[in-house]
């Protein structure tokens, strides 16, 4: 019964999912009550999650140690739940969204996977969670329902097959070297420790290749700008935070474990601060390129992966605190942009930059919140963009004086680099917005009480006080504990 509490969210999430198929199959008029049913459901699981966060003093193991619970994932967890909640709304908006049981289901089935690939502790464990979140992604590309979603989807399998097999081949090599799938085992530590070192390597990189690719980190990003152009734009919100976040999540404790303490063979956080930069730099100029805004936003969520991976690289526990911070405020400000995107696409079939001319004059409340949602993913001030932005660079810039590591230094100035860099094709939505003048066919929607104004405005308030009171959510990552 103690396992069985550990993983409380998770059991009801797959009672909830349950439900919603049995629903599915009974309710006539049912979207009403599907999305309120999954809506409830979704705000228990973060009611548990939470619990569980300020429950758990001392990191809790079960299943045979295929899981461990602790403060860390907990927090990641109730990240995941706070986006699940947002893109359920979105998705609600979206009145030609095709199948929502089914979709709804299959969000629901990522959150799964990804709570479970959080907690893994277990090299086969985490195998095992992102194929349930991969496998759901798959079929969630296509729900479009076109030419242009079944091919993206076709290749999201492939891509994905061919990166999830690297990665279980790695895994397999360490089990040969260690005997043990219980990565944070002393054993495991012991048995790399005396291992050779180019097979070590050789595991290290083949399994790091498949978490690249659930975050889309170079060289293994391709997949993501056909993907989130094809896909339904609340499923490509979903994909753009929630497996991202779960893959940071596990890729922070697995390198940490590959780190050796510093005795490892590889720097690891020099290779995390190479692959940032490459990262970095393909992500916002390819962007800039870019008319399609789904596209743009793609390009924009691999650099994003970037800035999360410098953060990483300065390695300490304040830099490991600063990346939660970012990541908390990564998924406000992203869920706020694919949000207006998707009412756009939906209202008026805007797809094209361009298409975004004069809506100042028609839309005055929804073009201002685009504009804060652009700024804060830029990281400018007055948004919680800049805060995060500023607390990675200053990780990076304390490692840096701290170890004198020539790369961190060069990661510094490739982050602020890009960062002007990324002005170009973040404000070049607004530029349109205020500065050109539009078709005057389209015609605003009337009435300021809609959904999409509710949430778009709460997204924005929240980073907003980010900005003005960043110690609020400083304070809870601060009681995080780091020790697994």
């Amino acid at each position: 019964m103690q396992y069985f509490q550990v993983i409380l969210p998770e059991l009801f999430l797959v009672c909830l999912l349950v439900i919603l198929v049995l629903v599915d199959l009974v309710v006539k008029e049912k979207r009403g009550v599907l999305i309120t049913l999954t809506f409830v459901g979704v705000l228990v699981e973060l009611y548990l999650v939470t619990h569980q966060y300020f429950d758990t003093t001392q990191p809790v193991s079960g299943f045979f140690n295929l899981i461990l619970l602790n403060s860390y994932a907990a927090f990641w967890k109730m990240l995941l739940s706070v986006s699940t909640l947002v893109v359920i709304l979105i998705a609600t908006i979206n009145k030609e969204q095709k199948r929502l049981a089914e979709f709804l289901t299959l969000i629901l089935t990522i959150l799964i996977g990804a709570n479970l690939l959080i907690m893994s502790s277990n090299l086969l464990m985490i195998f095992l969670s992102v194929e349930v979140i991969s496998i759901a992604s798959y079929i969630i590309t296509t729900f479009a329902f076109n030419r242009g979603s079944a091919e993206s989807g076709l290749k999201y399998l492939l891509f994905g097959a061919a990166a999830s097999a690297v990665m279980l081949y790695g895994m397999s090599l360490l089990y040969a070297q260690t005997l043990t799938l219980e990565y944070p085992s002393q054993q495991f530590l012991d048995a790399l420790l005396e291992a050779e070192p180019l097979p070590l390597i050789v595991s290290f990189v083949l399994v790091l290749a498949g978490l690249f690719f659930k975050i889309a980190a170079f060289p293994f990003h391709i997949w993501a700008p056909d993907i989130y152009t094809s896909a339904p734009t609340s499923a490509v919100a979903y994909f753009s935070v929630v497996p991202k976040l779960a893959g940071f999540a596990i890729l922070t404790k697995v390198v940490l474990v590959f780190n050796l303490f510093g005795q490892g063979p590889v720097n690891w956080f020099t290779l995390l601060s190479i692959t940032a930069m490459l990262t970095l730099v393909v992500g916002n100029f390819s962007a800039i390129w870019q008319s399609n805004v789904k596209r743009m936003l793609a390009y924009s969520s691999i650099a994003h992966t970037g800035f999360l991976l410098a953060g990483f690289a300065a390695f300490s526990e304040t830099a490991l605190q600063h990346v939660l911070f970012y990541a908390s405020v990564y998924l406000t400000m992203n869920l706020g942009a694919f949000l207006l995107v998707q009412y756009f696409e939906v209202k008026h079939n805007f797809t094209k930059v361009e298409d975004y001319k004069g809506l100042i004059n028609t839309y005055p409340f929804l073009s201002i919140i685009f504009l804060i949602f652009m700024i804060s993913l830029a990281g400018l001030p007055p948004t919680g963009g800049f805060t995060a932005k500023y607390l990675v660079f200053s990780s990076i810039w304390d490692s840096y004086s701290t170890t004198g590591n020539q790369w961190l230094f060069y990661l510094l100035i490739f982050g602020l680099v890009n960062t002007v860099i990324s002005l170009f094709y973040y404000l070049k939505i607004p530029f349109y917005m205020i500065f050109r003048t539009g078709a005057d066919s389209v015609v605003a929607h009337k009435n300021n009480l809609s959904l999409e104004n509710f949430l778009g405005g709460l997204l924005v308030l929240a980073i907003l006080l980010i900005f003005f009171k960043p110690d609020w959510l400083m304070g809870m990552i601060n009681s995080v504990s780091f020790a697994f």
